[in-house]
């Protein structure tokens, strides 16, 4: 039973260590977020529009009218 339990709280120690830099990387300040809509270069290499929250890009959705 110890075994079952060290194992468990190893694989959750694993499972922190490979989360913490995808929510830095998602977490980064790019661009400038001084006003409220940006448009920056998608994945793909398209104009995406985001929006931000408090200085942090929150979401990001196709240009449109």
């Amino acid at each position: 039973m110890k075994l079952a339990v060290g194992i468990l709280a190893l694989l959750f120690v694993l499972a922190g260590l490979l989360v913490v830099p995808l929510v830095a990387q998602r977490a980064r300040p790019w661009p400038d977020c001084v006003s409220h809509i940006v448009t920056v270069r998608g994945r793909d290499g398209g104009p995406v529009e985001c929006v931000c929250l408090d200085g942090a890009l929150s979401t990001c959705f196709d240009p449109g009218p």
